[in-house]
């Protein structure tokens, strides 16, 4: 176990410092770069975040393991805001589906995270249900997440019932999900809305007068948004509060650009980036190509697109106070890209930039030639 770390003399250090919120509008583009910049890292937390020349300077960072990262950028780990898991996954024979049994399901999941992390996405919000219409299928799902935990990315897991939300009771003592997903058009009764659950919405279209009533009565954190809002409810989002979530990799199947998100942003919206994975219907978990796809086809910059990826979706899943940002006190979850500049992210479509990956302080991934033993 490594006790200090100082990541040391990086190209371009992404530290998304700022106000603890989630960033809107000017902001959302604020990547708050230092050039020829150091992380210290000690006891899974960030410590100290500047120019090298600062930091090597440090008493606390004599005797601390030094990792060299000369010509490449170093950011907050990617968090992928919305992934989909139900036992449902996809079957190229007549149905198009199967049904998975609980154990598959357990081992299938812990190998699509360990893909996941070595593609750079440290933490992730898992919208799980069973897929099949069963309260009790659904506990078994967020049974089966709640026993893999948090390794090897940390999850949180949110549940996005099936038919009804019968099982709620269960959920709710058992602390089986810490978020619910509500859809604008169920009833929401007060022993739902007052709960310490947090709560997230699902928005499909429809009166924008729906949407403003569930966002009054629920309050909820985030909304998963379809990507054809239309200006009223881009209005409604952002005077809201709560984090737009939009899947940016539905867009490849889609291949018309989405001017609603880049409209929400301009309208002084939050909005957070995720993969959409679904087995059945979008494969995709890599947040690099999802960075690619805002740029390519959302019409965001590079640098909303990676707010939309790190901060932004810390807070879309209620954790923006831990992770999201290189800032000391935070939860030290850390990527390093073999890139010399962050802006070759959508040119380089389809690679895998991550050359170091380390989650509370500790190296999970490593394709450099530096090794422990022979720093």
């Amino acid at each position: 176990m490594i006790h200090s770390l100082l990541l040391r003399g990086a190209r371009q250090l992404l530290t998304l410092r700022g106000d603890p919120c989630v960033r809107r509008g000017l902001q959302s583009g604020n990547l708050s770069v230092i050039e020829d910049g150091s992380v210290f890292i000690q006891g899974g937390q960030i410590v100290a975040v500047g120019p090298t020349r600062r930091l090597e300077n440090l008493n606390q960072v004599r005797g601390a393991l030094q990792v060299p990262v000369p010509n490449c950028v170093v950011m907050p780990g990617f968090i992928d805001s919305s992934m989909q898991l139900s036992l449902l996954d996809h079957d190229p024979g007549k149905t198009g589906r199967r049904r998975r049994k609980l154990r598959d399901f357990y081992s299938e999941t812990l190998i699509l995270l360990r893909s996941c992390l070595s593609h750079g996405t440290l933490n992730a919000g898992i919208r799980a249900s069973a897929g099949v219409h069963s309260a009790g299928a659904d506990l078994s799902v967020l049974r089966q997440l709640t026993r893999i935990g948090n390794t090897p990315i940390g999850v949180r897991r949110i549940w996005h019932p099936d038919a009804s939300l019968g099982a709620w009771d269960t959920v709710s003592k058992q602390r089986l999900a810490d978020c619910v997903v509500l859809n604008t058009r169920a009833p929401m009764t007060p022993d739902i809305v007052n709960q310490q659950m947090d709560r997230s919405l699902e928005w499909r279209g429809g009166p924008v007068r729906e949407l403003k009533e569930s966002l009054a009565r629920s309050s909820p954190l985030s909304v998963f948004c379809h990507h054809d809002l239309t200006p009223a409810g881009r209005k409604a989002l952002a005077k809201s509060g709560a984090t737009a979530i939009f899947e940016a990799g539905s867009v490849l199947l889609d291949r018309l650009p989405a001017a609603c998100v880049r409209g929400l942003i301009d309208e002084g919206g939050a909005i957070a980036l995720g993969s959409g994975y679904d087995a059945l219907c979008e494969p995709n978990f890599n947040m690099q190509l999802v960075l690619a796809l805002a740029v390519r086809r959302l019409n965001l910059t590079i640098e909303e697109a990676i707010v939309a990826t790190t901060i932004n979706a810390a807070y879309a899943i209620n954790c923006g106070n831990q992770i999201g940002s290189l800032e000391p006190g935070k939860q030290a979850d850390v990527l390093i890209l073999n890139l010399n500049d962050y802006r070759e992210i959508p040119r380089r479509l389809g690679v895998n930039h991550v050359a170091m990956a380390i989650r509370k302080g500790e190296i999970v991934i490593n394709r450099t030639k530096w090794r422990v033993g022979a720093a």
